[in-house]
């Protein structure tokens, strides 16, 4: 397969002299079924895909220039397995599109459409990162989710030490602001140690798009829009740690989302503790409980997963979430429709693979 990419992309691609090139074509598929206990007041049994991760393919290159230093690029589509649609409508590349040089040394450059670094370092510490779409936090406004990916940016990342990254995004707002985001200043910590790890990161974006009604299921107040509107900012502030025993790694998080619009500001503030367990080589277990409050509502989330590798490339897995939401808010899971109340049940049964 790589050796028929690789013929494929030199027939495509203008020769490159004194110079060692790659491109690979990757993606990920996840597709299965979802029992919702409240979708819009009835329970029903939906086909469900990209829940524990969207499905998506892309190119990733890299030229190698020498002395440590290589152009590289990835391009990569979201899209929906049932459908066929693509996950961000509209756009070929939505997940991420950029190029730009990195050496071993002095780290990356690189411009386009970009994740920050909440994606970058701080997911990965979020019961989320396993268990998927119905495990992170009321409508991904502290962007754990990936839902916030940048346009217009320049990003720059460093390991200056054995375990420690660094990196800081500048993006240039969209004109109009409707069509992407405003400017962007970003930046984020991760130390990855061998029992230790902890990560930090900030984020401040302006012009952003929300519908709280339908992400978190209730207004952000009196004094904010009611329906869709452009908040003028809005801030993550995000920190997190975790200790590794052998199979054991026990995680612990809080993010802080400030959304400003006009003279209004409220502050949604999310604490999350979970455990990941490698039972066998093949099966893993996690679990994760998070509290989120923005008043008058506060969220109580608890979710789990089970997850069993049939090989190196293809898992099957059931999961199970349980919201409750008290202060006036429904119960919302991203990608499910909101519930009628402030409680909601979902469980899956599903199978990814990569390629």
């Amino acid at each position: 397969m790589k050796k028929a990419l690789a013929i494929a992309a030199a027939l495509a691609l203008p020769p490159l002299a004194h110079a060692q090139s790659a491109v690979t074509l990757y993606g990920l598929i996840d597709t299965g079924l979802t029992y919702v206990s409240n979708a819009g007041g009835k329970s029903e049994v939906v086909a469900a895909d990209g829940i524990i991760q969207p499905s998506r393919f892309g190119l990733r290159g890299a030229e190698d220039l020498g002395g440590g230093t290589r152009v590289i690029f990835t391009l990569e589509n979201g899209f929906s397995l049932n459908t066929g649609a693509d996950s961000q409508p509209g756009l070929m590349f939505g997940r991420q599109a950029f190029v730009g040089i990195a050496n071993n040394k002095w780290g990356s450059l690189t411009f386009g459409r970009q994740y920050d670094f909440i994606w970058d370092y701080m997911t990965l510490f979020s019961v989320g990162s396993r268990l998927g779409g119905y495990g992170f936090h009321p409508g991904d406004y502290d962007h754990l989710g990936g839902s916030l990916r940048i346009n217009n940016s320049m990003k720059y990342s460093v390991t200056p030490l054995a375990g420690l990254s660094l990196g800081a995004l500048y993006a240039f707002g969209a004109d109009p602001a409707s069509a992407g985001n405003g400017r962007v200043v970003a930046a984020g910590a991760l130390y990855s140690g061998g029992v230790f790890s902890a990560a930090f990161a900030y984020n401040n974006v302006h012009d952003m798009t929300l519908n709280p009604a339908a992400q978190i299921g209730t207004t952000l107040g009196p004094s904010f829009p009611s329906g869709t509107f452009v908040a003028n900012n809005m801030q993550n502030v995000e920190a997190a740690i975790s200790l590794t025993f052998g199979p054991s790694s026990t995680r612990a998080l809080f993010t802080a989302t400030t959304i400003k619009h006009q003279s209004a500001s409220v502050t949604m503030r999310s604490y999350e503790i979970s455990e990941a367990f490698q039972i066998t080589p093949a099966l893993s277990a996690s679990a994760g409980f998070s509290i989120t409050r923005m008043s008058p509502s506060t969220w109580h989330v608890a979710s789990a997963i089970l997850d069993y590798s049939l090989s190196k490339r293809t898992d099957v897995y059931v999961s199970t979430a349980f919201q409750n939401v008290t202060g006036g808010a429904n119960a919302t899971f991203l990608t499910l429709p909101a519930s009628s109340n402030g409680r909601n049940f979902a469980a899956r049964v599903g199978i990814r693979t990569l390629f």
